[in-house]
């Protein structure tokens, strides 16, 4: 019986994709081997090439291309850069931008049904599972350390000694989308009955409580918009007041075990008021403090924008003239340990003045929009949830953020236009 290579093509695409989301919170550093295997395939797979021609037949194919212009933008940013050397590395960093884009818009049709995305979503969820468990093992080993010798990590439970080999506000976005896919496949029904349902209850439960554990502001705000959008949803649109009632319950159980588990999770917001109220100026201080560095590096960062609106410093330059605005100011922290703008929107700006913030912005906005008059409202959280970590992280400065959007973006996206 001969091979069927277009078997063999879509089996390796859709395998890898799963794999792609399933260590996307397990272990990043897998996920580039991955996605090369996925290009691998894309490259030899002959019907690539010919759909290509399709990008000006079919709407949705030409509109997954578009979100790879933010790369093609960067790309001009080089032009004008001196720092060539950092700007390439930067534009390594990014090339999921270009490369999810090219490979989904010419894959072979139907790019991402419902089956698929699925399969990829619960694939995220098992490695958000796996990768939670394997960092509560850490932490009671580090708890229980002092029967290890060298080993003992005091509040192992608690923010970045929790998270281990990630940041605390990345791993708090997976777990938060996580979350909001269990919400959705419970209030849709997709969950079914008996022991599924029971399961995805037990995800819920033990991600939201990591979440809080975890401590990430962008991501406990995430958690609670999470928690009130589908608890109207289901009590409004739905009409699943039971649901709703459950999805409260179910938070304060979290909030309850998280206080247990680690008090002093909650502590950081009051830091927050503390420094709003006091106007801190970080250039007095000598040791780092999250919540007067992060505004100190704004007020920064608006700056550097001001004065050069319209083109940007270029691709390669932004995190030396970063870093001539720390010396400035003043902001020794900052410069320490060479922050970058902690404001996707700003850093974008920064590098690529209006034109690459209006692109960035749109890159949300319109697909939100598109998401909402087409009713699919886990893509609409999605979205919204990506807008509120780009306001607090320079999500698209790392592979942890970048990979995260380019990819589960185009997934949904791909899923939500081929809706009437």
């Amino acid at each position: 019986m001969p091979v069927n290579r277009n078997n063999i093509h879509d089996t390796v695409f859709l395998a890898s994709a799963a794999a792609i989301a399933f260590f996307l919170p397990v272990y990043g550093r897998v996920v580039p081997l991955l996605i090369t295997l996925m290009v691998l395939n894309w490259i030899t797979d002959i019907r690539s090439i010919r759909n290509f021609k399709l990008l000006f037949r079919e709407k949705t194919r030409l509109q997954i291309l578009c979100f790879g212009a933010l790369y093609l933008l960067y790309l001009v940013g080089m032009t004008y850069s001196v720092n060539q050397e950092y700007g390439w590395f930067d534009m390594e960093i990014k090339l999921s931008l270009i490369v999810f884009p090219l490979v989904f818009s010419t894959s072979v049709q139907p790019l991402f049904p419902e089956n698929r995305i699925r399969l990829i979503f619960q694939s995220f969820v098992a490695g958000c599972i796996t990768g939670t468990v394997i960092l509560l093992v850490h932490a009671a080993i580090g708890a229980l350390g002092y029967r290890i010798k060298g080993y003992h990590i005091p509040g192992s439970f608690y923010y970045m000694k929790l998270a281990w080999y990630f940041h605390a506000s990345y791993l708090s976005m997976y777990y938060n989308v996580a979350i909001s896919y269990l919400i959705w496949i419970l209030l849709t029904h997709q969950a079914g009955n008996g022991r599924v349902k029971i399961l995805s209850w037990g995800a819920l439960l033990f991600l939201t409580a990591m979440v809080f554990l975890l401590a990430s502001k962008a991501g406990q705000a995430g958690l609670v918009l999470t928690i009130i959008f589908f608890t109207g949803f289901g009590a409004l649109r739905m009409r699943r007041p039971g649901l709703s009632v459950s999805l409260v319950i179910m938070g304060a159980a979290a909030f309850f075990l998280a206080s247990v588990l680690a008090p002093g999770s909650f502590s950081r917001f009051s830091g927050t008021r503390k420094v709003l109220n006091q106007n801190e100026e970080t250039g007095k201080r000598l040791k780092p403090e999250s919540n007067a560095d992060r505004l100190a590096v704004w007020k920064a960062g608006t700056k550097i924008v001001k004065q050069n609106l319209l083109f940007g410093v270029g691709t390669g330059d932004v995190k030396d003239k970063l870093m001539e605005g720390y010396r400035n100011d003043h902001l020794i922290p900052a410069l320490k340990h060479r922050f970058n703008a902690h404001n996707q929107f700003l850093q974008t700006f920064i590098a690529l003045g209006l034109p690459g913030f209006l692109l960035l912005a749109g890159m949300i906005i319109i697909p939100a929009f598109m998401a909402y008059r087409r009713k699919a409202d886990f893509y609409l959280l999605f979205l919204i949830l990506i807008g509120i970590n780009f306001l607090f992280e320079s999500m698209l400065e790392i592979q942890a953020g970048v990979v995260f959007y380019a990819f589960m973006n185009l997934v949904l996206f791909s899923g939500t236009a081929e809706k009437k």
